[in-house]
């Protein structure tokens, strides 16, 4: 019998806290041989990155193993020192991380950073050429290897410069640098658009057969795991509750976890789940934009149109969606709503105000009628600040709520987004990425707005979060009459909860009407290649590929 390259038999694993050790994993068992891909679900919270990083040795801090066995290869990673895991981590086993932008440098070039990897891992020299000459012409091989244009120039590139699919495309080079035996991805999809994010998945299947990499991907997309993967493991509390072929679990789950998990997943062909509220067309527009544009000049002196002639309105209690690639101006728009940042013309009108000509005061007083929810819920909430002081934030600024009342108030959003009110004393290192994102929110409607701004809201999230989430954003515009601008690269999300939609492309609206309309009936070609690139990663999809 083969051995295999990773088994992992009976794995328990307990984290200290203030409250006492709690159960993270509890007898895992899962084996993995050389070229599998094996694919892990799972709700924010039910172990799935705890169970990655310790396999990678770099687990929580006061976790301890209880019970059970890792080996990979034959080596026993529980028993590893400090020497051993250098021999083993980032060389043999490797990991592709969720977030580009915590992973990178924002001081070093991209090049600089792959370079270091090689450098800590082996001497990249021979034939006569510098160690240093040596890593260059490795990670320009690299770079092309994941698909980047223009190895030489993207070398010397700063992170922020690079679209959030070059970099994900630059964290992947940087997890090969070592050529691993496993390659581990933890949600390396989340972020993406859904173009950018069928190729992300498209070159990890071409790794694959190019490579013969052995991979474990960890993702709360359906549609994901089963683009990669032909092996599944469904995770729930911390418990591998069912696992077999992809094919096998997504046409027949058995254990009642996986079908509720399967049946939240979003379709793009679905129809709202949730009737749209009722939009009175005779009110006036709560949110003008007129002409919005936004010019930013370029070192070389070149002028680059970010945003260039968008106009739009929303009515009072209406979801206007805008969907678009990275790069397509949607977020700018968003930050010139709520001035965030200055539009070079154009001008934006909420609620019969003129925003831009508001002075500081009365923009400030405005502020509280419009919020924002950020896309990247990990670098929205301060570190140093317990979740108590991150959603009265807030309360403290704009009110003058007693100490107790906000307290209260923090209690009852809490129970809001369905977290416990224990969570109130802890700090977001402490959460999962769908759990921060829950808390980003209820501060946003701490306050009870007008309008809500949500910047891909859900894409941090489990399909099954996400579908609560949804629902509880459908009844809150229902109870409070709110109104969103609801910005995703989620064609499903923007299906299942918006009334009217607005497609962009380099900067301006190529299309828009209402949702059933514009998914049933595209008019623009590029319109018509979101919705495509969309379905291909769909449930559905796998599913009748697998029937022939």
């Amino acid at each position: 019998m083969i051995e295999p390259l990773l088994e992992i038999r009976d794995l328990t694993l307990d984290i200290g806290t203030f409250d006492g050790p709690v159960h993270v994993l509890k007898g895992i068992g899962l084996t993995v041989h050389r070229g599998d891909t094996l694919g892990i679900v799972g709700e924010s919270g039910s172990g799935k990155t705890v169970l990655v990083r310790t396999i990678l040795g770099i687990g929580p801090k006061r976790s301890e193993v209880k019970s059970g066995s890792l080996r990979f290869d034959g080596i026993d990673l529980l028993g590893l020192t400090d020497k051993g895991w250098r021999k083993i981590r980032g060389v043999r086993i490797s990991m592709i991380f969720q977030d580009p932008m915590t992973y990178l440098n924002p001081l070093f070039t991209v090049g600089g950073q792959i370079s270091d990897v090689i450098a800590a891992h082996e001497k990249a020299s021979g034939n006569g050429v510098s160690p240093k000459a040596a890593r260059r012409v490795r990670v320009e091989e690299l770079l092309d290897q994941v698909g980047i244009p223009e190895p030489a120039r993207v070398f010397a590139s700063y992170p922020h410069q690079l679209s959030g699919g070059m970099r994900q495309r630059i964290l992947i080079a940087m997890a090969l640098s070592g050529k691993p035996d496993l390659l581990i991805a933890d949600e390396p999809t989340t972020a993406l658009d859904v173009t950018v994010q069928a190729q992300v998945l498209d070159l990890i299947n071409e790794l694959v057969g190019k490579l013969n990499l052995t991979v474990i991907m960890i993702s709360h997309d359906v549609g994901a795991i089963a683009t990669v993967a032909k092996r599944c493991a469904v995770m729930y509390r911390g418990e591998i509750v069912e696992q077999g072929l992809t094919a096998d679990i997504l046409a027949a789950p058995k254990h009642d976890y996986t079908k509720r998990l399967l049946d939240a997943v979003p379709e793009i062909d679905d129809e709202p789940a949730i009737a749209a509220a009722a939009v009175d067309s005779n009110a006036g527009p709560l949110l003008e934009a007129n002409g919005l544009k936004k010019v930013y000049r370029s070192k070389s002196g070149r002028d680059f149109a970010a945003v260039d002639g968008v106009s739009f309105s929303v009515a009072p209690g209406e979801i206007l969606g805008i969907v678009g690639e990275s790069g397509s101006g949607k977020s700018t728009v968003a930050r010139m709503v709520l001035r965030l940042i200055e539009p070079t013309a154009g001008e934006v009108v909420f609620d019969g105000q003129k925003v831009n000509r508001l002075d500081a005061e009365k923009l400030r007083q405005m502020r509280r009628h419009m919020q924002l929810v950020f896309q990247n819920p990990h670098s929205a909430l301060d570190g140093r600040h317990t979740i108590a002081d991150a959603i009265g934030e807030p309360l403290r600024l704009q009110t003058r709520m007693s100490g107790r009342d906000i307290e209260r108030r923090v209690e009852e959003l809490l129970d809001i987004v369905q977290l416990p009110r224990a969570f109130k004393y802890r700090y977001p290192h402490e959460l999962s990425g769908g759990q921060k994102q829950r808390i980003c929110i209820a501060r946003a409607v701490s306050l009870n707005p007008k309008l809500l701004v949500l910047d891909e809201p859900t894409s941090a999230l489990d399909v099954s979060v996400q579908a609560q989430v949804l629902e509880f954003l459908q009844e809150l515009r229902r109870d409070l009459n709110l109104t969103y601008l609801f910005i995703s690269h989620n064609l499903a999300v923007i299906r299942a909860i918006c009334d009217r939609v607005i497609v962009m492309r380099r900067g301006r609206i190529v299309e828009e009407g209402f949702s059933h309309d514009l998914f049933a009936n595209p008019q623009d070609d590029y319109t018509r290649t979101l919705i495509e690139s969309g379905r291909k990663t769909s449930r559905q999809a796998f599913l009748e590929k697998q029937h022939g």
